[in-house]
């Protein structure tokens, strides 16, 4: 979500935490010019498709995210979406989809993503036209609540937990109402490929040291 945003730490993030970790909430205003903030680990910002194209649950397996879901069983049009969010993509249900029948049209949804390894820390764009209440939830691998964070209310909020450099976040949930999504960001344990290479490129720079010593 390129826009201008002011990092704001505030006593209600910490006290969010229900166990050991941190949360954080990035609040912002601005132009679709401006750079996103906080920035770090892996990023996902939907502009990788045609506007109008549906999310497939496997479309950012190659990039860490195992699956992404829309999980309130509605059959919503849960597709890649043109505004003010971002430039050219947002992620959202659509403008016909409610929640529970409130009266207020479009744009609920419950958002499931998936991480192939752990993660440590997340961060989600969330736009928020009426300015109600939205949840993001993480889960461990056995789909146990590590940490629930209330989004601060505004028309945009850049949002998400910090878990303090441990990695043990499986599932990020957003639970929101009158919402749309973007610059999905995590940063995750190597996969064990990676640290597989890691670790023959440092015998690899040992036993050269050892040649040359």
């Amino acid at each position: 979500m390129k826009l201008n945003k002011l990092l704001t730490l505030t006593a209600g993030a910490a006290l969010s935490a229900s166990v050991a970790g941190t949360s954080f909430a990035v609040q912002f205003v601005g132009t679709p010019s401006s750079p996103l903030s906080p920035i770090f680990g892996t990023l996902i910002d939907f502009d990788d498709q045609a506007t109008g194209t549906v999310v497939g649950a496997n479309d950012y397996a190659a990039l860490g995210l195992a699956s992404i879901t829309e999980t309130t069983g509605s059959g919503a049009a849960f597709a890649r979406y043109a505004g003010t969010q971002s430039s050219p993509n947002y992620i959202g249900t659509g403008v016909n989809y409610e929640i529970g029948g409130s009266g207020n049209l479009g744009w609920d949804g419950k958002f499931l993503f998936e991480f192939s390894g752990l993660a440590s820390m997340v961060g989600i764009g969330v736009a928020d036209s009426r300015g109600d209440a939205e949840i993001i939830n993480a889960y461990d691998s056995s789909f146990a609540l590590l940490e629930s964070w209330t989004v601060p209310t505004g028309t945009n909020v850049y949002t998400g937990i910090d878990r303090g450099g441990v990695y043990d976040i499986k599932y990020f949930e957003v639970v929101c109402d009158f919402c749309a999504l973007d610059d999905l960001q995590f940063k995750a344990v190597p996969e064990p490929g990676t640290l597989a290479l890691l670790g023959l490129g440092l015998l690899g720079f040992v036993g050269m040291r050892r040649f040359t010593a």
